[in-house]
């Protein structure tokens, strides 16, 4: 089996156990993570904390971003540029939000606003899987991997997941880049460099 197939196999496993978890379940363990989140020393940046918009099976962000807005904190979102790029826009309000033609909510063209990656202090990354060596597996786009090696490589990069996301191993390749620290419903894990 070659690592695309590997990786597309433990795609569909893994999003079929995401899909498992009742809503109100995935609301409750969102809510517990993002309070373990917030107890966390690199939440507390002055820079930009770039986040996403989350898709109904991923764990949910919206009371983050609620709570960012409301303390006035600088949050930022992905756009997409292209093929595998995308750029941090700023989202100052949960009004700007709208639905773009890849599916996915970004701000409204007419209200972008071009956050400066090295204003960026923490990414908040998703994934389908990802490994307590910090090892990830994303959609398939190369949109994170690229953005967080060539536009923001000095950005701290955080991950929040359910334990059912949680592997032994991923599959990896070169360009496949790390995370930094992963929250579960059940656990924080540091990951240990080198």
């Amino acid at each position: 089996m070659s690592i695309q197939e590997e990786k597309r196999a433990l795609r569909e496993k893994i999003r079929a156990k995401r899909l498992g978890i009742p809503v109100k379940m995935r609301e409750h363990l969102s809510e517990k993570m993002l309070a373990e989140l917030s107890r966390e020393s690199f939440f507390h940046t002055d820079e930009y904390v770039f986040l996403y918009a989350s898709m109904p099976e991923e764990v949910q962000l919206y009371g983050l971003i609620r709570f960012m807005l409301d303390t006035e904190r600088k949050i930022a979102i992905p756009s997409i540029k292209g093929k595998g790029e995308m750029e941090a826009v700023e989202l100052s309000s949960g009004m700007d939000l709208k639905q773009d033609e890849f599916g996915l909510l970004t701000v409204a063209k007419d209200k972008r606003k071009i956050v400066p990656p090295e204003a960026i202090g923490l990414v908040i990354v998703p994934g389908v899987a990802f490994s307590e060596e910090g090892h990830r597996l994303g959609m398939g786009g190369g949109y994170y991997d690229n953005f967080l090696r060539d536009s923001a490589p000095h950005a701290y990069r955080a991950a929040l997941a359910f334990d059912v996301q949680l592997q032994d191993k991923i599959p990896t390749e070169k360009h496949d880049e790390k995370v930094d620290y992963i929250i579960t419903e059940s656990r924080s894990i540091a990951v240990k460099k080198g």
